[in-house]
């Protein structure tokens, strides 16, 4: 389930990744093999977005166990409070900018980066799946926050992770919601006081 769900969050921002990809092959490699490259090529992505829902279910299921999380979501709001504010503050993090950076000019990572054939497919699509994982992790966090199984919370989450790459380091944006994430975080940990 987990895994599903991380998929269905991060494709529509991999969207411009794969046409960029899609659109290179087309111009460098033999018909033969293009579709295969791009199929390769996204197959990579899912494994590696699906092996991080895995360990996210794997560790909902435990702290589930231990009651830290209830239906899904992070019982205490001191740590809720606390991932909100590891993901702002992951925000302004010089790593963040470094893979949104990847994610957010397809086409110049792919000019930088672009290897022919079938290995060069795997390490593309690895190299950019680490980056999107590198930039969206933190956030990919805060559905223990607002619940794993709350349809509208992820809905909030997939559109801030495609608003992010299509915007990019570009803007107040990562500051912006950087300030937001820190600010709810803060909100968050004060109503564990009262």
């Amino acid at each position: 389930m987990w895994a599903l769900m991380m998929i269905a969050m991060m494709i529509p921002s991999a969207v411009p990744m794969i046409l960029a990809y899609t659109q290179v092959t087309s111009r460098v490699e033999r018909p033969p093999i293009r579709l295969g490259l791009v199929a390769l090529f996204v197959a990579i992505y899912l494994i590696v977005w699906s092996a991080l829902g895995a360990a996210a279910g794997g560790a909902e299921w435990l702290l589930s166990q231990s009651g830290f999380i209830r239906d899904g979501q992070i019982a205490d709001p001191r740590y809720a409070g606390a991932l909100l504010l590891i993901a702002g503050l992951y925000q302004w993090s010089a790593v963040k900018s470094v893979c949104l950076s990847h994610c957010h000019e397809p086409m110049r990572f792919l000019r930088r980066r672009y290897r022919g054939g079938y290995a060069g497919a795997v390490k593309l699509g690895l190299e950019h799946s680490t980056a999107c994982m590198g930039c969206c992790w933190a956030l990919m966090l805060l559905a223990f926050v607002g619940g794993a199984m709350n349809l509208g919370w992820m809905v909030v989450l997939t559109l801030f992770v495609a608003l992010e790459k299509l915007i990019g380091t570009r803007g107040a944006f990562l500051r912006l919601s950087a300030l937001a994430l820190l600010l709810a975080g803060a909100v968050e940990m004060t109503r564990s006081m009262v």
